[in-house]
């Protein structure tokens, strides 16, 4: 057996036993993937440009599948005529329109430019567009919010030709009184939305645009009732998640969202011809002021997101985004000149104001884009997640896919235990390959000078058939990637 190992050999010792995992080629979980996403919304604090190239730059290297996208109609109507008539950004010319929607078409020029899906949306209706009573939409079944929505998407995709914008989510996590005026959630006005937006796209050349849905955060019998009342009007099952920590280590997020999609699957007859996906994911222990959480400047909040990952793919759903990008987009509350330590919803891979707000070293790559970018560049959009035989081991998760155009399997491995773990991985008939090793541990983490990813390790002429020992040496990831 020709032996490969995440560390050197002689740590191998510190594992009680060698677990054996075997990777099913021809044993298909999900046939096509989506993907890891992003979270990418238009900035309350735009960066400045030097912070804007290396965004882009570092979203260059992770790669993702797919980002959300969310505004609100506010951004692009006025309010409206004596006739009712929306008065539109748009017709008001180039410089109206980069002033009130330049950062959301930087954000879908990227898209754009690199043939990225976007998942845009709106957070709730307006509830106040212009002066007077005739401005006031504040419930989402109000029709004038379908229109505008409807007239928006149609210039963005046409006059615009933002091609990439394929998917659509009206109002954000309708389920919560957060999103309502006064608080008082109304699920049939909700639904009545969201019909009557399917009619106003159908009618109005967007029949191809499917509504995504329901984007429930917890309160699962709200999908549930989605399922089973209106699951024709739901073009992709998507939902968010919070977790805890005990849910992801107790190997909950498998277990529920396995669960849902069998509620799902028995409700919707057409189930299987649509993504199950997360639209926002993330961990809720430790958040604080009142939306942020430092844990995401922390080594573990990688490890528990690379395992959170791992259990959506294990559940058969095709992907997840993660909330978010950048502190820099969303304030708590408040919108001073330049932000204080309490201002932004502290969640991103980086914070892009790091530097006006004294704090330069906050604009550096956080531990757990780590993990995240390497995930979305080895299980891309369209990858084939294969069937893997359980560990037997507490807190060591693995799942494997084979890439669409190359044919590669790669193999992600999550030990979310402070015990070292030894792994035997064994893939039959593979053959002959070329491995990269990839770790992510607290203090085995390699990267380059703008820290990205690059490989611990490099194995030629690996004969995966006859096996290859992987040794976790405490908390963390190893990587697995085939050529």
């Amino acid at each position: 057996m020709l032996t490969g190992v995440a560390r050197a050999d002689g740590l191998a010792e510190k594992s009680n036993s060698v677990s054996e995992v075997t990777v099913d080629v021809h044993s298909t979980l999900v046939k096509s993937f989506f993907g890891l996403g992003i979270q990418w919304d238009p900035y309350s604090y735009p960066p400045r440009p030097e912070a804007w190239r290396s965004t882009l730059h570092r979203l260059d290297f992770a790669k993702p599948a797919f980002f959300r996208v969310m505004t609100g109609a506010s951004s692009y109507c006025d309010g409206f005529d004596d006739a009712g008539e929306p008065r539109y950004v748009w017709t008001r010319g180039e410089a109206a329109i980069r002033q009130q929607l330049g950062s959301l078409l930087d954000i879908l020029d990227y898209a754009q430019t690199n043939n990225i899906d976007v998942l845009l949306g709106e957070w709730s209706p307006p509830r106040q567009l212009g002066g007077g009573a005739a401005g006031k939409v504040d419930q989402p079944d109000d029709p004038r919010w379908a229109r505008l929505v409807t007239d928006f998407v149609t210039w963005l995709r046409t006059s615009r030709g933002y091609s990439v914008v394929r998917f659509y989510n009206l109002m954000n996590e309708p389920n919560g009184p957060w999103m309502w005026p006064g608080g008082k959630v109304n699920y049939n006005a909700w639904a009545d939305g969201i019909r009557g937006l399917r009619r106003q796209f159908d009618a109005h050349g967007l029949a191809d645009l499917p509504i995504v849905g329901p984007d429930n955060s917890g309160n699962w019998e709200w999908a549930d009732r989605v399922s089973r009342n209106m699951p024709d009007v739901i073009g992709h099952w998507e939902m968010h998640w919070y977790a805890t920590d005990r849910e992801v280590l107790d190997g909950e997020i498998e277990t529920l969202l396995t669960a849902k999609r069998k509620v799902i699957f028995a409700n919707d007859p057409h189930a299987t011809e649509k993504r199950f996906f997360l639209a926002e994911s993330g961990l809720l222990d430790g958040k604080c002021n009142g939306d942020q959480q430092p844990r995401v400047r922390t080594f573990p909040y990688g490890v528990m997101m690379a395992d959170y990952a791992a259990q959506v793919a294990l559940a058969g759903w095709m992907g997840l985004c993660a909330w978010d990008l950048d502190d820099a987009m969303h304030p708590v509350s408040g919108h001073p000149p330049v932000p204080a330590d309490t201002t932004l919803k502290l969640w991103g891979f980086w914070n892009t104001q790091g530097t006006a707000m004294g704090h330069p070293e906050d604009e550096n790559i956080r531990p757990w884009f780590y993990p995240w970018s390497l995930m979305s560049r080895l299980f891309p959009h369209d990858t084939r997640i294969v069937n893997v035989s359980p560990t037997g081991v507490p807190h060591l998760r693995v799942i494997a896919g084979e890439t669409t155009v190359k044919k590669q399997l790669n193999v992600m491995l999550v030990n979310n235990s402070d015990e070292a773990r030894a792994v035997r991985l064994v893939v039959p008939g593979l053959g002959r390959k070329t491995v990269r090793l990839f770790h992510y541990f607290e203090n085995d983490r390699p990267a380059d000078a703008e820290g990205f990813a690059i490989p611990a390790a490099t194995l030629p002429d690996t004969d995966l058939a006859a096996g290859l020992k992987v040794v976790l040496t405490g908390r963390g990831c190893v990587f697995v990637a085939t050529e």
